[in-house]
């Protein structure tokens, strides 16, 4: 049994690309395996005469993989496109003919739901994308539309699927942290009401721009932290001069006494014969104590 057949859902989805696409390339296009395949299971051998990882119930020597060339050459189209497309499609339970897609280094599989993984297989796969169908005959039969060519009508979750794909590029990231850093909703409408989400502006020119961009918020943020640096340094630096003079005067700031504070505290009476006989001579040195306390006595 030497003779082959590509089942019919591939040659439906192969079809849909050609009409979607009619000038594509097709340098990378393939249905059944060269010898490197043939040597190990692949669903690109035929599962009569091949090496397959699964079987079918029928008699027909079928291939069950095509590969389709990346280069659309269609304005508005990339295989990245089609491919989520179809990827939806089976992901929302609208289609269930495919065990798995692999392109740009990523697989998508039946088996674990349609979530993308990293694909580590010889060949990258970015060229083309690579088609597996199912091995049960409903779905090697079903030629029903694959939804490339009703793609203008796109839905909530094919649009999802998209923009999440390009939020996830190095392009989607780097446009998302420009778009939120220079955000500013400022007055919305001939009312001049302020749109929620803005950063109120601090500045006096409030009255006129309300809010103001997150960048120039954070570079605002910057300033102030290196201020707020500076400024703390400076106190340090007047506390650390203002403890060495406390030192160098014999007493602790709070311990140094004037012969005025001291004669307040004595009239107070709040201070006993010892405290002070202590505050005097704290103010007034031994001598000048002596002689206040001679003249007190006589």
């Amino acid at each position: 049994m030497a003779s082959w057949i590509l089942v019919p859902c591939l040659v439906a989805l192969r079809n849909e690309f050609n009409q979607l696409a009619p000038n594509r390339d097709k340098a990378s296009d393939g249905s059944i395996g060269d010898t490197s395949h043939a040597a190990s299971s692949s669903d690109h051998n035929p599962d009569e005469t091949g090496n397959t990882p699964y079987e079918d119930s029928d008699r027909i020597n079928e291939v069950h993989a095509i590969d389709v060339d990346d280069d659309l050459r269609e304005s508005g189209w990339t295989m990245t496109r089609c491919v989520e497309i179809i990827v939806t499609r089976h992901r929302e339970g609208r289609d269930d003919r495919l065990q798995n897609i692999i392109y740009n280094r990523r697989i998508w599989s039946r088996s674990w739901g349609w979530t993308a993984r990293s694909y580590t297989g010889a060949s990258s796969h970015t060229e083309h994308a690579h088609f597996s169908a199912r091995y049960t005959t409903a779905q090697e039969r079903d030629t029903s539309p694959w939804g490339l060519l009703e793609a203008d009508d796109v839905t909530k979750s094919e649009f999802t699927a998209w923009m999440t794909e390009w939020a996830r590029s190095a392009a989607g990231r780097e446009a998302l942290a420009r778009a939120v850093l220079a955000y500013d909703p400022g007055r919305s409408g001939a009312n001049g009401t302020i749109p929620p989400g803005g950063i109120v502006n601090p500045g006096a020119d409030a009255a006129n721009n309300p809010t103001v961009g997150a960048n120039w918020a954070l570079n605002r943020a910057i300033v102030a932290s290196v201020l707020g640096y500076q400024i703390r340094d400076r106190v340090d630096h007047v506390q650390a001069s203002i403890d060495a003079l406390a030192k160098s005067a014999g007493a602790p700031v709070a311990e140094q006494v004037s012969a005025q504070t001291a004669l307040d505290a004595i009239g107070s009476g709040r201070m006993s014969p010892e405290e002070a006989a202590e505050a005097l001579r704290a103010a007034l040195g031994e001598e000048g104590a002596a002689s206040v306390g001679r003249l007190l006595t006589s």
